[in-house]
């Protein structure tokens, strides 16, 4: 091991930097992708959270149409699967837009219901044309509480992420007022970390060749505080145990948090490495500075003999 110059206040200001490090790289990774909402509108067809939701709402009117008597095919005739995820979309950045304060909007369903209700009204007129049914009070209640219970199921359906029911909350006020705020933050931690970084250069100028040193270790450290739970919740399925009544909310959230830390996994597994890269390279120019200071050396002893010869 070198003999490092400064090492207290190398040391204090390494600490102090890798801290901020961390900060700076959680902040930089809310704010693209946990804050963004474009992140969950991709999330939702790469985890297939919206071929899911498509399959329950299938499901739902196979279910629904054994107490109504009306096959399922006629309530599923205008819900083709790119509509719904569509839908599903839009709802869901609109609901996040709101959360974090991009919008003064609050969201809501924008689903046309014209073609479904037409499509189950002409069904029913045409049955009970064909079977001589009387169209009386009762008929058109029929008509109305099945269209108003079918779509309210599938208008909660799109609620994919339950963001529209997170906008909702008590919470979303305060998102609204800290969320806007994050960059602002984001660049004091990084002013913070180039000016501890600064300190650190100024105080090592005369010995140059240590700065891989610490900056590796600032690297390291930093990377590895996010790297080791992050990689163990990934690969242990942490977050697989969540318990969700849908199956495409289940692979919504999920796909989110595993999207997540997957890109934190790539980012410090490549801080990781370049740390380590640069503890090494500082380690490797130490030796090969002692070689050539003892070279250099045993040349003066040997020039110092000739001169007394």
């Amino acid at each position: 091991m070198k003999k490092l110059y400064h090492y207290t206040p190398m040391l204090i200001l390494t600490i102090f930097a890798a801290i901020f490090m961390l900060l700076t790289e959680l902040l930089a990774f809310c704010q693209t992708m946990v804050f963004n909402t474009d992140y969950y509108v991709w999330s939702i067809s790469n985890s297939g959270a919206d071929k899911a939701l498509y399959n329950e709402i299938d499901t739902y009117f196979r279910q629904f149409s054994i107490p109504t008597a009306i096959p399922k095919e006629v309530y599923t005739k205008s819900l083709d699967e790119n509509t719904v995820s569509v839908t599903a979309k839009r709802l869901t950045k609109a609901s996040f837009d709101y959360i974090f304060g991009n919008s003064t909007k609050k969201p809501e369903v924008k689903y046309d219901y014209t073609q479904f209700e037409t499509d189950v009204t002409d069904y029913i007129e045409k049955y009970s044309e064909a079977n001589n049914i009387v169209k009386d009070a009762e008929y058109y209640t029929f008509i109305d509480n099945t269209l108003n219970v079918a779509e309210k199921k599938v208008e909660a359906s799109f609620d994919i992420m339950m963001a529209q029911k997170l906008a909702d909350s008590s919470i979303t006020s305060l998102s609204r007022r800290v969320v806007p705020q994050v960059n602002n933050i984001l660049i004091g931690c990084s002013a913070v970390l180039l000016i501890l970084l600064g300190i650190m250069v100024y105080i090592d100028r005369h010995h140059p060749f240590d700065l891989p040193y610490w900056i590796g270790v600032v690297m390291f450290v930093s990377s590895a505080l996010l790297l080791i739970p992050s990689v163990y919740c990934r690969y242990t399925g942490y977050f697989d145990g969540l318990f969700m009544q849908d199956e495409s909310v289940y692979y919504a959230i999920t796909g989110s948090i595993y999207g997540v830390m997957d890109r934190i996994i790539l980012v410090n597994c490549i801080l990781f490495a370049l740390g380590l890269v640069l503890i090494v390279f500082a380690q490797i120019i130490h030796i090969f500075r002692v070689r050539d200071a003892k070279h250099h050396h045993h040349h003066d002893d040997d020039a110092d003999e000739d001169d007394d010869d």
